[in-house]
């Protein structure tokens, strides 16, 4: 039953990203993601859990929800943290949502949560790895 769940959350997952990455209906991008988010809180690693909150609050911003994609955000963290020895893409992506997250919110540590998650971006060892998080945080570099 677990493998089941895990494929549904996964497919969830991907689905919901494209909702997010294409932006014409957030609210669909933000029920996908809230639906793969609660298959992996029943079956998922923290890992899973870190990945599918830094989704949920991505989608939460798209849909103007910045107090709860903080919310989200940092359980995505809390989540990090438990993780015994995190991949580098997996803490800069985490930290590229957090400092979204509170650019959103308009509150001065977003500065410096910026700083933070381009040092991590620029710490990816793999090349791949590092190009797909910078072009996530492209924007805000920008703002």
């Amino acid at each position: 039953m677990s493998e089941e769940i895990r494929k549904v959350a996964s497919a969830l997952y991907g689905q919901a990203f494209d909702a997010y990455e294409a932006g014409d209906n957030p609210l669909w991008a933000i029920e996908l993601a809230a639906t793969s988010l609660n298959l992996w809180r029943q079956i998922g690693s923290d890992q899973n859990l870190a990945i599918g909150c830094w989704l949920y609050s991505r989608t939460l911003l798209q849909g103007g929800a910045v107090d709860l994609a903080l919310v989200a955000i940092r359980n995505s963290l809390t989540h990090l943290d438990a993780i015994d020895e995190p991949a580098d893409w997996l803490v800069a992506s985490c930290l590229e949502g957090y400092a979204r997250a509170l650019n959103a919110a308009g509150v001065a540590e977003a500065i410096e949560a910026m700083e933070q998650a381009a040092a991590a971006i620029d710490a990816i060892a793999d090349p791949e790895d590092r190009a797909l998080i910078a072009s996530q945080f492209a924007d805000l570099r920008r703002a």
